[in-house]
């Protein structure tokens, strides 16, 4: 496998600064450019195409300060079909006192004449984020996540790096957190910003900014500060 070529096809398909910018809003959500390139990188060396990413059959989400890559469902059901799957059972689930505890799909993989089980159970609190669709649709989101730990051991050849994205949700939950608590000190810290009347005082409430605020709010110090001095002059 040629690196340099891989790299050399992922720029050229980003030459088209609108096909960057929508890969940047769909299929690599909150990755910078160079780290949505990276993550092109390591999907096409396992032998995804840059139209996957388009069709979104793979794609990068934000974790523990770098990314992981994911599947769809969709496209992890039709690589299975492609190997052998002929069916699954219908999700089962394991209740108490109204909530529930686990799930277990059970999919049918066809090699030569013999059609083997491959069983899943898998737990809620292990994934469940008590956010969005873990809410809405606790039996859905928890169904994918069985159904996904089922065609992995039915597909391990094929699937055995496949991750859909609910087996990551207590992460990146954790993740969309931290950058709402972000948001929070920023905007705190903009406030403060623009409340300053002097040059003093500006230097003084910079000074005090935690550092992700600074990086933020750097324009906007830059200007506050333009404004105070040409009001000394």
């Amino acid at each position: 496998m040629d690196i340099q070529l891989l790299k050399t096809e992922i720029n050229t398909q980003l030459q088209n600064k609108e096909t960057l910018d929508t890969l940047l809003i769909t299929t690599f959500k909150g990755l910078a450019p160079e780290t949505a390139k990276r993550a092109m990188l390591e999907a096409m060396m396992r032998g995804f195409e840059f139209k996957d990413f388009l069709q979104k059959n793979i794609y990068a989400v934000p974790f523990a300060g770098n990314y992981s890559l994911v599947t769809s469902v969709d496209y992890a059901r039709k690589v299975g079909m492609r190997s052998g799957v002929v069916g699954k059972s219908a999700p089962t689930y394991e209740e108490k006192d109204g909530k529930i505890i686990s799930c277990t799909i059970t999919v049918k993989r066809k090699i030569g004449e013999y059609v083997g089980d491959y069983s899943a159970t898998v737990f809620f609190d292990e994934y469940n984020t008590g956010r969005n669709q873990w809410v809405s649709k606790p039996r859905t989101m928890i169904a994918k996540v069985a159904e996904m730990h089922a065609l992995r051991m039915a597909c391990p050849e094929e699937l055995s790096q496949a991750y859909v994205e609910e087996e990551h949700a207590q992460d990146l939950a954790q993740v969309e957190l931290k950058e709402e608590k972000k948001e929070v000190v920023v905007n705190e810290s903009k406030v403060k910003l623009e409340a300053t009347t002097s040059l003093e005082e500006l230097g003084k409430v910079w000074a005090d900014l935690p550092a992700e605020s600074k990086t933020a709010l750097k324009e906007l110090k830059n200007e506050l500060k333009k404004k105070y001095e040409n009001h000394k002059v």
